[in-house]
């Protein structure tokens, strides 16, 4: 099963230590309850007091990564952007399926609304995670909690068939919502590509990546959105940060990008 062999051959990869990650004033480990059962959450803060938070949802085609595997990505993020991090560990597909990962994404930003009070509250997330993040947002804007902002890398912002992909961008989607929204009749608000409900809008977007497809969608709909494109990145540019120094620098003028388009 591909499920498996993603889980087996690459997670553990991409959870390699990563010696060259900035250190931080402090990382560490809480669960968030929830009713299924708690969510595991890793909170990074590169200052000594509470800031601003970015609850961030890992990529991984919402069936594969972790906590572990994102530890890296995080750890740049929080030391790179000033803001406070705190990674969710969201059940995953197949074994839970929709709507599990999106009121996961629902609950831990309740969470650090209501429990860590940052100063602004922002979701973020790479490749799928940006899809648990955008719908999550909009979630709390019709409910009149609207967030101060979304941070997004190489989003895939729908999962429901879009007009005008390219054959294997079409096909992925309809691989990831098999595994996570299999018996699922119909199109769902949740899993199609957003129209409204946003705040301000940071996505960083590889140039040899098909996800940048996504993002122009959004931008021509209108949506406020700070776009950084790097040319030469490829999909999950974050996670090579570790091991290429391309990728790196990559990672770090778009993590700048980032910090530039929330400055206070």
């Amino acid at each position: 099963m591909l499920v498996q062999l993603i889980r087996n051959r690459l997670d553990p990869w991409l959870a390699r230590p990563d010696s060259r990650a900035p250190a931080l004033a402090k990382v560490r480990d809480l669960t968030i309850p929830a009713p299924h059962a708690p969510i595991g959450a890793r909170l990074y803060r590169s200052g000594l007091a509470p800031g601003d938070l970015l609850v961030f949802f890992h990529g991984g085609g919402l069936v594969s990564s972790s906590l572990a595997t994102h530890d890296g990505v995080c750890r740049r993020l929080a030391a790179g952007s000033g803001l406070d991090v705190l990674a969710i560990d969201y059940r995953l597909a197949p074994e839970h399926r929709y709507p599990a990962a999106h009121d996961d994404a629902e609950t831990a930003l309740a969470y650090a609304a209501e429990t860590l009070r940052p100063g602004r509250l922002l979701a973020g997330g790479d490749s799928a995670g940006g899809l648990l993040a955008v719908a999550a947002a909009r979630r709390r804007a019709r409910a009149g909690q609207a967030l101060d902002g979304l941070a997004l890398f190489y989003p895939l912002l729908a999962l429901d068939p879009v007009k005008g992909d390219p054959r294997l961008f079409r096909r992925s989607r309809a691989w990831m919502r098999r595994q996570y929204a299999h018996g699922l009749d119909g199109l769902a608000d949740d899993l199609a590509f957003p129209a409204a409900d946003l705040p301000p809008t940071f996505i960083a977007s590889g140039g040899r990546d098909p996800t940048r497809l996504d993002a122009n969608r959004l931008i021509a709909a209108g949506a406020a959105v700070t776009h950084h494109l790097e040319p030469a990145a490829t999909h999950g540019f974050l996670n090579l940060a570790g091991v290429s120094l391309r990728a790196r620098e990559q990672s770090d003028r778009a993590i700048a990008a980032l910090r530039a388009a929330f400055a206070p």
